[in-house]
């Protein structure tokens, strides 16, 4: 997270779904296949990775711990089946996992991304676990789960360094990037909620329109029950080089940041149920727009539906 500001412009804005009657969007949406992955992911597989990132004791970009942590991301991908892994951006490091589609590469490439370089008052001292070390589980969580099956489009996921001192590792993939990303979806800051408050803030554009109003449906329809706002933040995160090359993003962010940015952001601090709920709405979203295939030959890759109704209620617990 290099520079997140909280809007609030008199009035909370909640991200909500239409009633399933409005919308034509009712149980006939839900998918068996994709509650089975959802069931997957698994909080265990986010502490121990937080965990581990958090013992570099610092991941400042050209550090021994940042390198280190490269080195650990590269291996863990390594480990799953069907993933081809490399580094990216020359000395930036960006660890980048593919997990190649079934159908035409042309079609476009759906990236999720964190990155995991971090940053502190104490250079020396900066084990970032909620920013970002948990958003770095996440991704290789959904990696983990995401690689058991098939999907017309090419998924990567992408672990950026840099981003603390200006996001140079996404926007080196953003500014090279040879495929349309038809999305990315970026972990940051993304794993915080002392008070158990389950608010959770999309960050998007006109171009992502669409994948908001997916995550409110999906928010509802496999009961991961976040009360979701909308564009409270304004963040300078890893999305940003994708929507300024024009392709549609989105970031999840928790309600403040809290120990971020000092030597205090160590695992303590980090919701894990939280954590796994974020990967849970999230990954309906990104097996939607790449197109689940697994067994199914002849799968068409699946239009995301437009829908979002806005609640200017000013409340935050989802009451009218």
């Amino acid at each position: 997270m290099l520079l997140c500001v909280l809007l609030l412009a008199g009035a909370t804005v909640l991200l909500t779904a239409a009633p399933a009657g409005a919308t034509g969007t009712s149980g006939e949406g839900y998918d068996p296949a994709v509650a089975a992955m959802l069931a997957e992911i698994n909080e265990s597989e986010l502490r121990n990775t937080t965990y581990d990132l958090q013992n570099c004791s610092t991941r400042a970009f050209g550090s021994a711990g940042n390198r280190e942590a490269g080195e650990y991301l590269s291996r863990r991908l390594a480990d799953i089946p069907g993933l081809e892994v490399e580094f990216q951006g020359g000395e930036l490091n960006n660890v980048v996992a593919t997990l190649p589609g079934s159908g035409n590469a042309s079609d476009g490439v759906v990236v999720v991304g964190a990155h995991y370089d971090s940053t502190s008052s104490d250079p020396a001292r900066a084990p970032g676990a909620t920013d970002n070390g948990c958003g770095v589980a996440i991704v290789l969580e959904l990696a983990r789960v995401m690689s058991r099956h098939s999907f017309d489009r090419t998924v990567q996921f992408a672990f950026w360094n840099a981003e603390e001192i200006g996001r140079y590792g996404s926007a080196d993939y953003a500014a090279n990037a040879t495929v349309p990303v038809v999305l990315y979806f970026n972990y940051d800051s993304a794993c915080y909620d002392p008070m158990n408050r389950s608010v959770l803030d999309i960050v998007y554009d006109e171009r992502s329109t669409d994948i908001a109003a997916l995550m409110a449906d999906y928010n509802t329809l496999y009961a991961t029950n976040f009360t979701l706002t909308g564009n409270i933040h304004s963040c300078a995160s890893d999305h940003v080089p994708f929507r300024d090359r024009g392709f549609p993003a989105v970031t999840t962010h928790c309600e403040e940041h809290g120990p971020a940015h000092t030597p205090d952001d160590t695992i303590d601090r980090v919701s894990f149920g939280y954590a796994k709920r974020n990967a849970q709405l999230g990954l309906p979203v990104l097996v939607e727009v790449a197109g689940l295939r697994d067994d199914e030959e002849d799968a068409d890759v699946p239009k995301v539906p437009v829908m979002i109704v806005w609640n200017l209620s000013g409340r935050l617990d989802g009451a009218g």
